[in-house]
């Protein structure tokens, strides 16, 4: 009997910073993102590196809600993050809704971002964010990923609110989760252990964790064209990234 696990949206982008308070003042000042809360680790914390598939990882840090999605800003202490490549797979731009997108963008730009084109800037980490106008959900709509074949591109298609676009093209190797720039993206799953089964040619990190009492499970993996991705399934509303504490779940 086929499985009944299957990708419900995005729930949020991992992005590594060079500098926690300049990349606040980005996102948070200069976008609108709203904290979420704050947690870290130090060094010989076995689950963060198993969870990167990275020994000797330590970081602080910060969560972000915007209307359909969460971010997570990691400001890696250990080891030390380097330029990501353009050339590497895994997220190459981000898209951000916004009520008045020539204003945002003007922000986004005096917080510190740089310019890069007609509504385009680009983060202090090196990600290029395209500001649109909406009348929905506001703040992270759209993730773009680049893999070197986008039609042997394993992960299944994910729903809305936030877009999820799969374009060719990726020509070098794999970067390191601590490399600066999106390390990965997490999607919001039904029956964590089905969709796992699904995604062919995934080297999984570790058996799916549960946290808090059995609330939420996550297990971090690597696809086969070398994205960096984390299933998520929130069992209560309680979990801390449940979709219930979006505005468009």
């Amino acid at each position: 009997m086929e499985s009944a696990g299957r990708v419900v949206a995005l729930n949020h982008v991992g992005i590594s910073v060079a500098d926690l308070e300049a990349a606040r003042r980005f996102w948070v000042g200069g976008l609108s993102a709203l904290e979420h809360g704050a947690f870290g680790w130090p060094v010989g914390t076995a689950p963060a590196d198993e969870s990167l598939a990275t020994e000797g990882t330590s970081a602080e840090v910060v969560l972000l809600r915007t209307d359909a999605a969460f971010m997570e800003l990691f400001a890696f202490a250990s080891p030390t993050p380097a330029v990501r490549s353009v050339g590497s797979p895994g997220v190459k731009g981000l898209v951000w809704a916004a009520v008045d997108p020539d204003a945002t963008y003007a922000q986004a730009v005096d917080a510190g971002g740089t310019p890069s084109g007609e509504r385009r800037v680009r983060c202090p980490d090196g990600t290029p964010v395209t500001v649109v106008a909406s009348d929905g959900p506001t703040g992270l709509v759209g993730v773009l990923v680049q893999v070197p074949d986008a039609e042997a591109h394993a992960l299944p298609t994910v729903p809305g609110p936030v877009a999820v676009e799969v374009s060719g093209g990726a020509d070098e190797p794999q970067a390191r989760p601590v490399d600066l720039g999106v390390n990965h993206l997490c999607l919001d799953v039904t029956d964590i252990d089905g969709v796992r089964q699904k995604v062919a040619g995934t080297t999984w990190h570790h058996d799916v964790t549960e946290s808090s009492g059995g609330i939420a499970a996550v297990c971090y993996g690597t696809t086969s064209d070398g994205v960096l991705v984390e299933l998520l399934e929130s069992r209560t509303p309680d979990a801390f990234l449940s979709r219930t504490r979006l505005a468009y779940p």
